[in-house]
């Protein structure tokens, strides 16, 4: 059965045949893919095809009076099509001031640091990259970025834990009439400009160069030691003594306005430490193989107490202990 806001993915030969045989007639169907189907609880997949399908109401898969080629058809597109819908959004935006979109662009959920500092241009609308590419070389790491939906500005945003406190302070200070600056996803703040086009692109690179170098963050960039060995395995659990017990709200008779406090409380506590009966405590009789075979696993790098998550933290971290070389040195000449 197919529901409203439900994806299901089906193996029957039926609908195999019938991507198959779109398929052959060039029209894109997408990634290969993988769901479990509520009927059965198991793992079902396509094989060589997958279509997602959203839909009003219910059918039945099983019905043979249903054309599933026919079916399908309505939701996918032809290569033309999309080529087509690319041109109209590119006018769209250029008529709006945005600078051209690049061809490259696939505006998708956030994605690790590494694979964006390497492909900007895939992640990041124009407006963003200099910016960005200006914060990544101090070591700035960024959560997110304004996308076409957000007409009429471009912004940038970070998490405040991960600033060094001369760049928090920075952050703080950012308040000229042009300038835009707010609270957006927990723990983050967005910083950005009234403006797009290369306007917008020059005035964003000119906050992002206002920050200093800094160290990479921990907890994304780098764990302690014990807390890595955790990650690979190495632990206990124990009750957690900060444990404390909290209703979800929905389930409280309570006004509309303390629905919605209530809600956000409660969204926080378990996002916290509170909300964890046990935690994972460091065991070191759990360790049964060398430390090198633990950060071969990974691509870890162990220095000084940290684990460096891979060889593109450790590398920008270096980039920080030169920077501090450099400073050093030039404060001896002066």
């Amino acid at each position: 059965m197919i529901g409203k806001r439900e994806v299901y993915f089906f193996q029957s030969f039926k609908v195999i045949y019938s991507l198959n045989k779109i398929y052959k007639k060039n029209i894109k169907i997408g990634k290969v893919s993988h769901q479990k189907n509520p009927d059965s609880n198991k793992i079902k997949e396509t094989k060589n095809y997958v279509i997602i399908i959203t839909i009003k109401g219910v059918m039945n898969m099983e019905q043979e009076d249903i054309d599933i080629e026919e079916y399908l058809a309505k939701f996918i597109k032809t290569p033309e099509e999309i080529e087509q819908e690319k041109r109209e959004e590119k006018n769209r935006l250029l008529l709006k001031g945005y600078l051209p979109k690049n061809e490259e662009y696939n505006e998708t959920p956030r994605s690790p640091m590494e694979m964006v500092e390497q492909n900007p241009q895939i992640y990041i609308m124009e407006e963003c990259i200099p910016a960005c590419e200006e914060l990544w070389k101090k070591n700035v790491y960024t959560f997110m970025v304004s996308d076409y939906l957000n007409e009429g500005e471009c912004w940038i945003e970070v998490v405040i834990d991960n600033l060094s406190d001369e760049n928090k302070e920075i952050l703080f200070q950012l308040s000229e009439s042009d300038i835009r600056r707010r609270d957006y996803h927990r723990g983050c703040m967005i910083f950005g400009v009234n403006k797009v086009g290369k306007e917008g692109q020059e005035r964003l690179l000119e906050l992002a160069q206002k920050f200093q170098m800094q160290d990479v963050p921990y907890g994304e960039a780098y764990y302690t030691l014990p807390e890595y060995l955790i990650e690979r395995g190495c632990y206990k659990e124990e009750p957690n003594p900060d444990y404390i017990e909290m209703q979800a709200p929905w389930i409280q008779q309570s006004s509309p306005d303390e629905l919605g406090a209530r809600i956000i409380a409660y969204d926080e506590y378990l996002a916290s430490n509170q909300s964890k009966k046990t935690i994972k405590v460091f065991d070191s009789t759990k360790v049964t193989k060398p430390l090198e075979d633990y950060l071969s696993e990974t691509g870890a790098i162990y220095e000084d107490g940290r684990v460096y998550l891979s060889n593109y933290h450790y590398q920008k971290h270096q980039n920080y202990v030169k920077s501090l070389t450099t400073s050093q040195e030039h404060k001896h000449t002066t």
